[in-house]
């Protein structure tokens, strides 16, 4: 977490010019979920519950500057459980500034690349941590933090990455 936190005032410094402009556009989004798992019989471990409730929450802001060419993606999630204290946590899904000159893209902060086709593992989908607390298929992904740059040219795209750390998964 501490990492994160000093990503925080260099994505400041990166569009602070541009986004102190009031924005093109914004969109904002939030998806609610509720779950309930009850047992018919009862356990028979006294720790175990006969019901658990949870809810979840996945938020998503898009904010555009300059026609879209800067953009800034925020998505936050969290979950509470009432039963199971492993599954409540709050995690930054995506904090990234995105910019983009000509065929030149940039990207900045807590993001998520998706570099799989329509493969049943996603072999090839290798930057971003399974999230083991909410994904038993591997479709969930945390973010990570990172910089990157993609050229587009008439013969494909050429991306490069830093990524000054790697997520643990959960």
């Amino acid at each position: 977490m501490a990492r994160e936190r000093l990503l925080l005032p260099l994505l400041l410094a990166f569009g602070a010019g541009p986004a102190l402009a009031a924005p093109d556009s914004v969109q904002v989004r939030l998806d609610v979920t509720g779950e309930f798992r009850g047992f018919p019989q009862s356990p028979r471990d006294r720790r175990q519950e006969d019901a658990a409730v949870s809810l979840a929450a996945l938020g998503r802001m898009d904010v555009e500057w300059q026609g879209g060419d800067l953009t800034l993606a925020v998505s936050p999630f969290a979950r509470i459980d009432s039963t199971d204290d492993d599954r409540s946590h709050v995690d930054m899904r995506e904090f990234e500034w995105r910019y983009r000159a000509g065929d030149l893209d940039f990207r900045a902060g807590i993001g998520k690349v998706f570099w799989g086709t329509t493969e049943f593992v996603h072999l090839v989908d290798i930057i971003n941590q399974t999230d083991g607390v909410e994904s038993i298929d591997g479709e969930d992904k945390l973010g990570q933090p990172l910089a990157a740059a993609s050229y587009t040219t008439p013969i494909g795209v050429f991306s490069g990455f830093v990524l000054p750390y790697f997520r643990e998964r959960n």
